[in-house]
């Protein structure tokens, strides 16, 4: 019985000293982005819990359920193409996409900046991903979870010019449902 716990020990070692092969590296990746999707959830429910306006916070509650998918959708694609539960990893401040800490009287306005430069990151982190990535299943997990990353940073620049500019331009005339009745 001895031999058969030290074979595992060596292995175990083995492998913590060796180069990670492909499909380490790919489920580091997907452990790693994992980690981050819950941080990022995490993150946007916090936000939505100090919100007073319905509608704010419900915004912030929906960035919170999409950031939720995205690390179920990882979850489902570790398990259907590796047959495993990946371990959700806690990453440290040092890791990949660094959510920076708003000051603890940060204005609405901080907040989007930090959530535009956070989704930035995240959008990079998955484009660099389906770059270096060798298994044509997750280049193309990868390259969806970019263009959605991609489509929040688009979402909150509009938000952030919105509250911000001083004035838009809207004519009358422009505005929909107008009709005297």
């Amino acid at each position: 019985m001895n031999s058969k716990k030290e074979t595992s020990n060596k292995s175990s070692s083995q492998r913590k000293s060796a180069p990670m092969d492909t499909k380490d590296e790919l489920l580091h990746t997907i452990e790693t982005s994992m980690a981050e999707e819950l941080k990022a959830s995490s993150f946007y429910k916090e936000i939505s819990k100090q919100l007073e306006d319905k509608a704010a916070r419900f915004k912030f509650e929906v960035m919170s359920d999409a950031e939720q998918k995205h690390y179920e959708l990882l979850k489902e694609w570790c398990e259907e193409k590796y047959g495993l539960i990946p371990e959700t990893k806690t990453i440290k401040e040092a890791k990949i996409v660094i959510i920076e800490k708003p000051k603890k009287k940060a204005t609405y306005e901080d907040i989007i900046k930090i959530i535009i430069a956070s989704e930035e990151r995240a959008c990079r982190f998955y484009e660099n991903a389906a770059k270096e990535t060798k298994n044509s299943d997750a280049k193309k997990l990868f390259e969806k979870l970019a263009e959605i990353e991609g489509k929040h940073v688009v979402q909150f620049k509009d938000e952030f010019r919105i509250i911000t500019e001083p004035s838009l331009s809207c004519g009358e005339e422009d505005i929909p449902w107008m009709l005297e009745v």
